[in-house]
């Protein structure tokens, strides 16, 4: 049986410290660290101090943890956001609201290092700090109860704010996405506040790299508004893209890895 495969059992058997991992395999805890990392990109474990949890049905990872996952992909979702927010004609600078997660993260860097002049309201600890010392960038955080392991706030202070704002275009993350079903959420509070972010806003764009097309880790969803797009990547399955197709609410754009890039990564 492959290493991988091997490690991975076990962790899901219970062994969950490297040093206990490396005995029980006969390999060096270096060699445990690196097939762990490799797991965590693949979505299968979570690391954590010392070791490794499975990751499994309504495991939530924290900010950190999903950032690693799928880097390569979120960045290229990131610089086409980045390029749909430059290609606003409104003859001001545009309003972007970002929801909380590490893809709307990364546009938040991206949006750091632009020299056009734009606003941005967020629902997130990450997008927040990625743009409190960007130059021209005026940030609003609807900010409410924060929820620490994810870095987002809910909660009825979030939705006065967002009652208040017009964005001219949102970018919404996702840890699942479903067409028919909308966009799987941890708890109803976060289906509330993404709902409402695509309520208020007068484009909306989800952003979600391939894994998360057709998964359904959570049981609350947040309902899709009446047209949205869809960036994702181009390791997208079939199913995935008749999913996409088949909605007429949905307009996807997918974009490509560079060639060579780890699939995972």
């Amino acid at each position: 049986m492959p290493r991988h495969q091997r490690l991975y059992d076990a962790v899901v058997d219970g062994v969950h410290r490297v040093d206990d991992l490396a005995a029980l395999l006969a390999v060096s805890p270096s060699t445990v660290r690196r097939v762990l990392a490799e797991l965590e990109r693949a979505g299968k474990v979570v690391r954590t101090h010392g070791g490794a949890l499975p990751l499994g049905a309504g495991t939530e990872l924290s900010v950190a943890q999903k950032s690693r996952q799928h880097a390569t992909a979120k960045r290229r979702i990131a610089e086409r956001a980045v390029d749909m927010v430059a290609r606003l004609d409104l003859g001001r600078s545009p309003t972007v609201l970002l929801d909380a997660g590490s893809t709307t993260t990364y546009i938040a860097e991206k949006l750091a290092s632009s020299a056009s002049p734009l606003s941005v309201i967020t629902t997130g600890t990450g997008p927040l700090w990625a743009l409190c010392e960007a130059e021209g960038v005026e940030v609003t955080v609807a900010g409410g109860r924060l929820r620490h392991r994810r870095g987002s706030f809910v909660g009825d202070l979030v939705r006065e704010a967002l009652d208040r704002v017009t964005p001219d275009i949102a970018f919404i993350g996702a840890d699942g996405l479903v067409p028919t079903l909308g966009i799987s959420c941890r708890s109803a509070e976060l289906a509330e506040v993404k709902e409402l972010q695509c309520r208020r806003a007068t484009c909306v764009v989800v952003v979600a790299d391939a894994s998360k097309i057709g998964a359904e880790p959570f049981p609350h969803w947040a309902r899709l508004p009446d047209a949205y797009q869809v960036i994702t990547d181009d390791t997208l399955t079939t199913e995935g893209r008749t999913a996409l197709a088949d909605d007429p609410r949905c307009a996807p754009i997918t974009v490509r890895r560079p060639e060579g890039s780890a699939g995972a990564a």
